[in-house]
This record gives C-alpha cells, structure tokens and sequence, in this order.
C-alpha cells in the first residue's frame, strides 16, 4: 500500500534530480521551468505545485547541499576522538561528497550569483559554519601540539579549495583508486598542518552520499501541502 505523501516525495526527487543536471549543463538561467517540467513528464503550471519558484528552487538545492555536508560533518567527522583523527575524516568526507555528488557541488558554486541577496546570505552563513568546524578542528590540534599550524583560518582556506578541486579532474579509471587518492590528500594535509608522521588507526569506510531517501518539498519554497510530507535532501 502506497503510503500517503509518497507520490510526491517522488515527483520531488525527480524535479530535484532533472534541475541539477539541467542546471549543471545549461546554467541557471537558460534552464526553462518549460524545459524542466517537460523532463519529469508534468506540466509548467503543475511544476509549481512543487517549487515554488524558480529561484526558490536555485535555493533549496543549494541549502539542501549544504545541510546534507554539514550533517555528514557532525556524524562522521566530529565523532572522532582527536583532532588528528578529525582532518583525517574531515579530508575523507569532504573529497568523496564533492566526487559522488558533482553536479550538485558545482551549482552550489557557480550559481550563488543567482540567488536572491537573502538567499545568498543563508547559504554563505552555512558556508562559513562548515569552514569555522574545520578551524575548530586546527585550532584544537594546535592547543594540542598536535598540530604546528600558526593561523588557523588561512589554513582552513588552504585546505578546502585544495580537497574541493579533485572532483573537478578526478576519473574512476585514472592513476590512482579513490581510496588511494584520498589517502595521499590525507598525508598533504597532514604534512601542511604539521603533524607528527605517526601510525594512527584507519578510518571506516563513509556511507555513500548519493542517497537521496530524505526530500523535503518544502526545500525548494513550495507551500506545505496536506498530502504530501515530501522532504528533499541535497556543495
């Protein structure tokens, strides 16, 4: 039996899947809501029974891409024991969410310009939360001598264009596996904070961050409707 709200948490997915390649390959702003509807099988008026607007849907993508990786950072990153042990997961989740989840990563940064001025200023808040975790994390390790880092935040900034760029040239097939590339960004890391080149226990393997089980219509600025609990789940 179907369950109630199911139907569209369903069209949700898919309007949200279509907008992110379509977006990703044409840019924002020659994406049609027409062109959208037209690849989920519905009609333009009907499109908005779901997202609202254009631009609110620019914004649920990039919000839902956003809380999705700071979500994987409080589960995944932030519940290891030592600031060592963190950056190393911290570099882990960071590479493979861009790698699995490219096309959404590449519109959360092409498409800020696009988003009105109190929309940008929601996913740059966001932004900053994320890097302010990673500084936490450096600054512990530091107030450790785990680490031998002077500033922080300008390695903070250094890290993450660094470990975001992979997802702009990495292949499946290239020199090195995943896990392989993965670990030599861990030791770079590593080195460039200067930690001590110990033996530290292996990280577990992350859970895959293609899922999109939670997609939430409300994420993309429609209005809540009574026969769907629809829920969306997305830099």
């Amino acid at each position: 039996m179907r369950k109630v709200g199911s139907v569209g948490e369903e069209t949700v997915k898919l309007i949200r899947r279509a907008a992110v390649e379509l977006i990703a390959e044409h840019g924002f702003e020659a994406m049609s809501l027409r062109q959208l509807a037209d690849e989920v099988g519905l009609t333009a008026g009907s499109l908005y029974n779901h997202i609202g607007s254009k631009r609110d849907l620019l914004n649920g993508l990039l919000r839902a891409v956003m809380e999705d990786l700071l979500a994987a950072l409080t589960s995944q990153v932030l519940t290891q024991p030592n600031p060592i042990l963190q950056l190393k997961a911290f570099v882990q989740l960071h590479i493979g969410f861009h790698i699995d989840r490219k096309n959404d990563v590449l519109i959360a940064t092409t498409e800020l310009r696009s988003l009105r001025p109190e929309h940008y200023r929601g996913i740059v808040k966001l932004r900053n939360r994320y890097e302010a975790i990673l500084s936490r994390i450096l600054r512990r390790g530091h107030a450790r001598r785990l680490f031998k880092v002077s500033d922080t935040k300008i390695a903070a900034l250094a890290i993450i264009p660094m470990l975001t760029g992979v997802s702009q040239w990495y292949r499946a097939n290239g020199r090195f596996n995943r896990d392989e590339l993965i670990e030599r960004y861990v030791e770079l890391c590593l080195t460039m904070v200067g930690a001590p080149r110990r033996k530290s226990p292996p990280l577990t393997a992350l859970p895959d961050l293609n899922d999109e089980s939670t997609v939430r219509a409300a994420d993309f600025g429609a209005k809540p409707r009574r026969a769907s609990s629809a829920r969306t789940g997305l830099v």
